[in-house]
Parts: C-alpha cells; sequence; structure tokens
C-alpha cells in the first residue's frame, strides 16, 4: 500500500478548512416549535389558558449557533411572563396579541435579535382567571 504524498495531505488540510469557513459563515433560517408555559400571574389572578399552546419560530442562526442549548433540546419550551407581557394593556381578563407584538416581546425578554418572526399563531389569546 501506497501512503499519500505530503501534498495531497496538506491540499486535503485546506480544502476541509476552506469548507469549514464557507459554512460556519453562512447564514441560516430555522423554523422551531417550542411549547408556550405561562409562568408569573398578575395579583388577583389564578390561572391563565392560552389559545394556542405552540409556538412556531424563525431564527437567523449564523454557523454552528443554531446548535445552542434553545435549539437542541428534544422538547423546546418557551417560558413567558404573563405580568411582562400585559403591563402595556388595560386590566382586563382577556388579552390578544399579533404574532408581532409577541415576536417583539420574546426579542426582548427569551432569545435576542437572533428571533426573526413568530411564524404560528397569527393571533394569540390569554385567558386570565
Amino acid at each position: 500500500m501506497k501512503l499519500p504524498s505530503l501534498a495531497f495531505i496538506v491540499c486535503l488540510l485546506i480544502s476541509i478548512a476552506c469548507w469549514l469557513l464557507v459554512t460556519l459563515s453562512k447564514d441560516y433560517k430555522m423554523t422551531y416549535e417550542f411549547k408556550l408555559v405561562c409562568d408569573n400571574l398578575p395579583e388577583g389572578r389564578k390561572s391563565v389558558t392560552a389559545s394556542d399552546t405552540v409556538l412556531t419560530l424563525t431564527f437567523n442562526q449564523k454557523g454552528l449557533r443554531y446548535l445552542s442549548k434553545p435549539f437542541s433540546e428534544n422538547e423546546k419550551v418557551v417560558t413567558i411572563s404573563i405580568s411582562d407581557l400585559i403591563k402595556p394593556k388595560h386590566k382586563v381578563t382577556v388579552y390578544t396579541f399579533t404574532n408581532k407584538e409577541l415576536c417583539d416581546y420574546l426579542s426582548t425578554h427569551n432569545f435576542g435579535p437572533e428571533l426573526e418572526a413568530v411564524s404560528a399563531p397569527e393571533v394569540i389569546t390569554f385567558y386570565l382567571r
């Protein structure tokens, strides 16, 4: 058996390094489904029910960042603080949020700027008792 030449090994290592550089610098759009969990209810409220219990979120990721903890877990969960979410709204028992409003909240409280959009649902409603 003939051993490969040194030039071949060097070229192979350079090509692997170039492939990794291109792959890790690429932007990816990743869509995941997260289970919705609500906590931190306002005073005087006993429970909350949401119109949807699954959120479909789209992220902009670069390279291997999409393998980070929130995206690599089998059961992905997003926790929403109801008190923080409803602060700007009037005190009622039914709160409706568009996917844009929910995306803004999740970007500032949970995921950061890599969250691009809440793909589904279009509107989510929280019922407080």
